[in-house]
C-alpha cells in the first residue's frame, strides 16, 4: 500500500510541475501598482490578440503596427516558437487590456515591444529572451560587450571595448544576414531593438533596404569616452565625428568621400578634410600609441583615396594641388617615407589630370 501511494505522490508531484510551465506568471521584481504606466507597442503588422497564450486559442482580432495596450501585469513563464514576417522567435506571451472593450487578450511577445515609466525590467526581461533566440551561440558575446561598455571606466577599458566591438560586429551582420530572408515584397522585420544590446552602435537599412546593417556611431563612443578617466579615447572620438561629420555613423564611406549611388561616388580631396583628419589623427598619435592599429588604418584610407588610379574626384587640380601641398607642408609624424613620396607621386600626376587619365572636376557635369 505504501508504495502505491509513494507512486501516486510522485506522480502528482510530477504532473504539477509539468503543469507549471505553462501557467502565466508575473515576472520577478515587477511592482503591480505600476502596471499603469506601462505600455505595450505592437511593432508588426497584422498581429494577432488571443483569447489565451497559445497558439491554437481562439483569435479574437488583429492590430496594426503601433498599436497601444496598456500592460495586464501578466508574462507567461513559458515561451513559444513562432515566425513572424520569416523570422523566427521564441518568446513569451504578454497579457494586455483593451480600454474600448474593457478585457483582458493575449498577444505574442515577437511583436511587441515595452513603453513608459518603470517599463525597463520588463523590457529587459523581453530583450534577454529575443537575444538568446534570435542570436544563439552569440549571444553570450553580445551580453559580454554590453556588460564590458557599460563597466568601461579608464582609457585602456575603452580601447578593449572598442575593438571588443569591432570583432563582434561582422558576427553580427552575418547572424542578421542568415535570420532575415530577403524578400522585396514584404516588409522587413524590426531588429532596431538590437541597438538596446549592443552600445556604441546602429542597425540600418543597406542595400536599397534589402538587408540589415551594424554601423558605429561616434556620437554615443563620444559619450562614452567623456564618462572615463583620462582624455585620449576622448581625442580618438572627436576624430571618429570628423571622419563621419555627417550624422556621426560609420558608414560606408568617410565623410571625405561623397556618396552618388549605392556604391560608389566621389573623392572630396580638395575640400580640406583630407588634411584636417589627418592633422586630428597626427594628434591622437602624438597623445598615446593606444589606438595606432585604428590610426594606421584611417590613414591607408585617406592614402588610398588620394593615389588609387580607380578614383575619380569630385573637385578641380587647382584646389586638390593646394591641399596635397598644405599635406605635404605639415610634415606629419604618421605620414611614412612611402605615404609622402606617394603623395609627391601623386602630386606630378595631378597637374597634367588629362594625361594620366585621372578624373577631375565631376562637379561641373553634375551642375551642368
Amino acid at each position: 500500500m505504501r508504495v502505491y501511494l509513494y507512486f501516486y505522490i510522485i506522480f502528482f508531484l510530477f504532473l504539477f510541475n509539468s503543469c507549471q510551465t505553462d501557467t502565466p506568471n508575473n515576472p520577478p521584481k515587477t511592482n503591480p501598482s505600476t502596471f499603469e504606466s506601462i505600455k505595450v507597442k505592437v511593432n508588426k503588422d497584422k498581429m494577432r490578440i488571443r483569447k489565451s497564450p497559445d497558439v491554437e486559442a481562439d483569435i479574437i482580432g488583429e492590430v496594426s503596427l503601433g498599436t497601444i495596450f496598456s500592460y495586464a501585469g501578466t508574462m507567461t513563464d513559458f515561451s513559444t516558437k513562432i515566425q513572424l514576417g520569416g523570422v523566427w522567435y521564441e518568446e513569451p506571451w504578454i497579457a494586455v487590456k483593451r480600454e474600448n472593450e474593457n478585457d483582458t487578450v493575449w498577444i505574442y511577445g515577437g511583436g511587441i515591444e515595452f513603453e513608459g515609466e518603470d517599463s525597463e525590467e520588463l523590457a529587459e526581461i523581453l530583450l534577454q529572451q529575443r537575444l538568446k533566440a534570435f542570436f544563439e551561440e552569440l549571444s553570450p558575446n553580445i551580453l559580454s560587450y554590453r556588460e564590458n561598455y557599460a563597466s568601461a571606466s579608464t582609457v585602456d577599458d575603452f580601447v578593449k571595448v572598442f575593438r571588443e566591438g569591432d570583432s563582434l560586429k561582422y558576427k553580427v551582420i552575418q547572424k542578421l544576414e542568415q535570420k532575415i530572408p530577403i524578400d522585396l515584397t514584404e516588409q522587413m522585420p524590426d531588429v532596431f531593438w538590437v541597438e538596446e544590446m549592443i552600445p556604441g552602435y546602429v542597425v540600418e537599412l543597406v542595400a536599397e533596404g534589402t538587408k540589415y546593417y551594424l554601423f558605429k556611431d561616434y556620437k554615443q563612443l563620444y559619450t562614452k569616452a567623456r564618462q572615463t578617466e583620462g582624455e585620449e579615447d576622448d581625442i580618438f572620438t572627436d576624430l571618429g565625428l570628423e571622419i563621419y561629420s555627417r550624422d556621426s555613423i560609420e558608414y560606408f564611406f568617410a565623410s571625405w568621400f561623397m556618396q552618388t549611388w549605392d556604391y560608389g561616388g566621389h573623392s572630396l580631396l580638395g575640400s580640406g578634410k583630407h588634411n584636417d583628419v589627418l592633422a586630428l589623427a597626427d594628434e591622437v598619435m602624438s597623445m598615446t600609441s593606444l589606438f595606432e592599429n585604428e590610426i594606421k588604418k584611417i590613414k591607408a584610407d585617406i592614402i588610398n583615396d588620394i593615389s588609387h588610379p580607380e578614383i575619380t574626384y569630385w573637385n578641380d587640380q587647382e584646389p586638390i594641388l593646394k591641399e596635397l601641398n598644405e599635406i605635404m607642408d605639415a610634415q606629419y609624424d604618421i605620414l611614412s617615407k612611402e605615404d609622402k613620396a606617394t603623395i609627391e607621386s601623386r602630386i606630378k600626376q595631378f597637374k597634367d589630370a588629362d594625361k594620366n587619365k585621372i578624373e577631375v572636376n565631376l562637379r561641373s557635369g553634375m551642375e551642368g
